[in-house]
């Protein structure tokens, strides 16, 4: 089915229609399913209501719907942000998840940590102006807030909950071998178990080297059959690799599901992030997302937090935003 056909049918639900809404999104083997045919999400991954989406309009889910092609975006959430003030942070979080299902959006909503108890706790620099608790995560924090999620959006199949954004076991651990997976497994089972109760809908889980490494998850996958995985790319894994990217995927993309919840570029860099499209943006695109039909939010809309699709003006896209949004286009049209 062509990502045109899939808009049409979502361009007229509104997010209060959730119950009477019969079809959810399914997995047979590695794809989803919609209505019984295969759904593959392409989209923007949006950022935080409160810190990168401060002061933004809500125009934005318009704006990547229509004009970027988009059918999906991911939603973010500190972990930081939701202990000071969960009901708060609810609220905004509700606001944004309307806005983007009312253009007919799937909507990823992403628990924003970084590390892993008791494994890596990064503190963020003080200039970004984030609470230094912001992506720390307790397992019980997590089950929490998942919990609250399941209640509140658990009835709209509509929406995927990516449990974990980037467990790291070691901040200088860069190889993909699964060596943190038992460890991360035990932890999505915990908070898997308690969304099961109250919502069916689809869940993401990521590995280890900051969800770059699916290794362990390919070798010994989750048991429950709603569950997809995350995966992210940034040009600096593996950068001078032949076989790169799919070193880091095992036989996972042969048997599950896989979104790209994060992945992007920075022509201006001089860091990890640094890349174009001739040596980074066309061969993934190409070689991996295409060749595998793997679903994907680029990161990030924004002009400030870096991969930015968003030039300084907070509207134009960037270079690597021009490229996304032609990417986007090219496969709504398709």
């Amino acid at each position: 089915m062509r990502r045109r056909a899939v808009l049409a049918g979502l361009a007229g639900l509104a997010a209060p229609a959730h119950a009477q809404q019969a079809t959810r999104i399914e997995i047979s083997g590695n794809r989803l399913l919609w209505n019984d045919a295969p759904l593959r999400l392409c989209g923007i991954a949006m950022g935080d209501p409160v810190y990168i989406r401060a002061g933004r309009s809500l125009d934005d889910y318009r704006v990547v719907a229509q004009d970027w092609g988009a059918n999906c975006v991911r939603i973010s959430v500190h972990p930081g942000h939701w202990r000071y003030d969960p009901v708060l942070m609810a609220q905004y979080l509700d606001t944004d998840i309307a806005a983007a299902r009312a253009q007919g959006l799937f909507v990823i909503v992403d628990w924003h940590v970084i590390g892993f108890p008791d494994h890596y706790e990064p503190i963020p620099p003080p200039e970004w102006g984030l609470p230094p608790d912001a992506y720390l995560s307790s397992i019980a924090d997590a089950i929490a807030f998942w919990t609250s999620m399941a209640q509140r959006h658990g009835d709209d199949p509509h929406i995927l909950f990516e449990l974990w954004n980037e467990p790291v076991g070691h901040q200088s651990h860069w190889v993909s071998d699964g060596a943190w997976w038992p460890d991360f497994k035990q932890a999505w089972l915990q908070i898997t178990a308690a969304i099961r109760p109250i919502s069916d809908n689809i869940v993401l889980c990521a590995g280890g080297r900051w969800a770059h490494d699916l290794t362990g998850a390919a070798a010994d996958p989750l048991p429950d059959p709603r569950t997809a995985y995350a995966w992210h790319v940034y040009p600096n894994e593996d950068r001078y690799d032949a076989d790169r990217w799919f070193k880091s995927l095992g036989t996972l993309a042969a048997n599950k599901p896989i979104v790209v919840t994060e992945w992007g570029f920075c022509p201006s860099c001089i860091d990890g992030l640094a890349g174009g499209p001739t040596d980074f943006a066309e061969p993934f695109t190409q070689n991996v997302l295409e060749a595998l039909e793997l679903s994907h939010t680029a990161w990030c809309y924004s002009p400030g937090a870096t991969p930015a699709l968003l030039a300084s003006d907070g509207q134009t896209p960037s270079d690597y935003g021009a490229f996304v949004k032609a990417y986007l286009l090219a496969l709504r049209d398709a």
